[in-house]
């Protein structure tokens, strides 16, 4: 798989797993980090290898504004060093929506990179973080799904 392909590859594993972007159900949080807990293990050709650092996931949780929007979110990124550049760094991400709260407000911010350790033990600590588990707790259902593939 190359770097270009990437969000059409997770888009397809997701539409396989029953979830799109758009609106999704409570349920679908946990499908949407066991498809991109699956899709972190599959080899990109064009990027520098994960043992360089230039493969790696990263799991985030907190109430941000990104785009003129106050909103809780539940990320997992992957990030791509691309092999025969190394100045360009590619991110095919999933990213669930919340309308924020005193509850989600209350939670903060995590970020977890998964460099140095291996992706079973990230996934096991980032599903441990405070929005994470909210997350996960299947209660509130997002208010969307958003995939997108950034070059930073």
């Amino acid at each position: 798989m190359l770097i270009s392909e990437t969000k059409l590859l997770l888009t397809s594993m997701l539409d396989l797993a029953g979830v799109r972007p758009g609106e999704v159900s409570a349920a679908d949080v946990l499908t949407t980090v066991e498809v991109f807990r699956r899709f972190a293990t599959i080899p990109v050709d064009d990027a520098v290898s994960p043992a360089e650092d230039g493969d790696g996931v990263l799991a985030q949780t907190g109430t941000f504004d990104f785009d003129g929007v106050r909103e809780f979110c539940a990320d997992l990124t992957r990030q791509f060093i691309e092999a025969d550049d190394q100045d360009v760094i590619w991110q095919p991400r999933c990213t669930l929506h919340w309308t924020p709260s005193a509850e989600t407000e209350a939670l903060g911010s995590k970020v977890l990179w998964s460099f140095g350790m291996p992706l079973d033990d990230l996934f096991a600590e980032a599903l441990a973080l405070p929005g994470w588990a909210w997350a996960l707790a299947g209660v509130h259902a997002p208010r969307h799904l958003t995939i997108d593939l950034d070059q930073i």
